[in-house]
């Protein structure tokens, strides 16, 4: 998935919750190239998705953010789409091994699957917005364009949309995704 404006511009991940075409994402690919500056949706705002095996760019309608959470809902005009399976993310435990998918780096490396086992469940972690979240700790490898993105179980389920990560040359091995337990209804609440 692409987005940007004439300002700046994004990349990253998303997953398909309904067959005519609502996707969830984050928000800060929505609203900003750079996840550290933040600006608002405007009508300028332009969102394009790129479908797995489909080099069709489609426009995509932005439904609704949620900045506390860091997650967003678009929309494309496509119906027919495999939408994604989820799990019981509160059935999660420390140690169960998880799959990161998504599009480190944009189109070059698309759909790029990582693996890491659970580290935590319900940490803390405060955003680049000031925001607390109650995360899921994981060591599957995140890069810029992982955002929006799937974690899922090894049974190829959502549990939860990776974030972000702990950046830095002292840290390795730290992503945080929003577990569905959360993201799904929140995306119910933007859709509606």
């Amino acid at each position: 998935m692409f987005g940007g404006s004439s300002i700046s511009e994004a990349t990253g991940s998303g997953i398909i919750v309904s067959s005519d075409g609502y996707i969830l994402t984050n928000n800060h690919i929505i609203n900003s190239a750079d996840s550290s500056i933040y600006y608002e949706v405007s009508e300028a705002t332009k969102v394009y998705v790129y479908l797995y095996n489909d080099e069709t760019p489609y426009e995509a309608k932005i439904i609704g953010t949620d900045e506390e959470t860091d997650l967003a809902v678009i929309k494309i005009e496509k119906k027919g789409l495999t939408k994604a399976e989820f799990a019981d993310s509160d059935e999660l435990v420390v140690g169960q091994t998880v799959y990161a998918v998504g599009n480190p780096g944009g189109s070059e490396f698309f759909g790029s699957v990582t693996n890491g086992i659970i580290s935590a469940i319900g940490r803390p972690v405060s955003s680049s917005t000031g925001y607390e979240m109650e995360c899921i700790q994981h060591t599957s490898a995140i890069n810029p364009g992982n955002s929006g993105g799937a974690l899922v179980n090894g049974e190829g389920k959502v549990v939860g949309i990776n974030s972000m990560k702990i950046a830095s040359t002292e840290y390795e091995g730290m992503g945080f995704a929003v577990p569905m337990s959360i993201a799904l209804p929140v995306a119910q609440a933007l859709v509606q």
